[in-house]
Parts: C-alpha cells; structure tokens; sequence
C-alpha cells in the first residue's frame, strides 16, 4: 500500500492570481458562493493585492505531490472568529481533497491564532460541502439567508 502525501499549504502570491480567478469563476463554484456574479480580471486583482496585504487574512494554496489542489482562506474577525472558506479546483473535485484541505488550514490557524473559535458558512444545498465540514468537526449552528453556519468543535 503506498501512503499519499501530506496536503501542504503555502502562502498564496501574486503569481497564483490567473488560478484564483479561473476557480473563483467556475460556474459549481459560483453557485456555491456568496457572491454568484462573475468576477472581472480587475476586480479580482484588487480584491487579492488588499487579501495579501490583510494582516488578518491567510490565503494559502493547497497542494499534494506537486498537485495543485485549492485555494483556502481564513479570516480573522473583529469578534475573535476565525472564518475558513475554500475552493477545490474543479479538476481535484471527488478525489478527496476537501478534507485534507481543512485539516491542515486548522493546523495554520490554531498556529496563527490560538484558541480562536473556527467557523465556516455553507450553501444550505450545497450537500457535499456540508457533509466534508462535518466529517472535519463541525457542527451546524444556525440557519439563514440559504446558507449554514458551523463552527469547529474537534
């Protein structure tokens, strides 16, 4: 039996900007976002020169064996809150990347903000997302405007 390698994530950069946009726009992500719109080239060029220079922002890219995975996102908010959000790249869905995503995004956190309470927001639809946060730890915790919030209990 040969074991996978580990996901690692590293910080997201400049460079990672066509790949950010490509994933942001693809039509399952879309559906699954707040925001469903299609995001301009420069739009989305502003939105990751202010991510990157956020002090309370993470952005990482996933990766295993030199595959690129995903996008993750944590978010520090002004009520202690740690908000993770990703984005597997529609070429990694369904081979089980998602979790292992998670999994090392709540290393960095705890890492970079001990003790912060982790929570995620998820399109109430969205079935498979809501089944990878809870096989990861969360739990649901309230209901609104078609999504759910979870938040990490281990």
């Amino acid at each position: 039996m040969t074991i996978p390698p580990a996901i690692l994530l590293r910080p997201a950069g400049r460079s990672d900007a066509a790949d950010l946009l490509a994933w942001r726009n693809d039509p399952v992500t879309r559906r699954n976002s707040r925001n469903t719109g299609a995001v301009e080239p420069a739009g989305h060029a502003a939105w990751l020169e202010r991510a990157l220079a956020d002090a309370n922002r993470r952005l990482w890219i996933a990766e295993r064996g030199g595959e690129t995975l995903g996008t993750v996102s944590a978010t520090l908010g002004g009520d202690g809150a740690v908000e993770l959000s990703l984005t597997v790249a529609p070429a990694m869905r369904g081979r089980g990347a998602g979790a292992g995503m998670i999994r090392a995004a709540l290393v960095e956190v705890a890492a970079a903000w001990p003790g912060a309470v982790v929570r995620a927001t998820v399109r109430a639809e969205n079935a498979a997302s809501r089944r990878l946060f809870e096989r990861c730890g969360f739990v649901a915790t309230g209901e609104g405007g078609g999504f759910l919030a979870y938040r990490y209990t281990g």
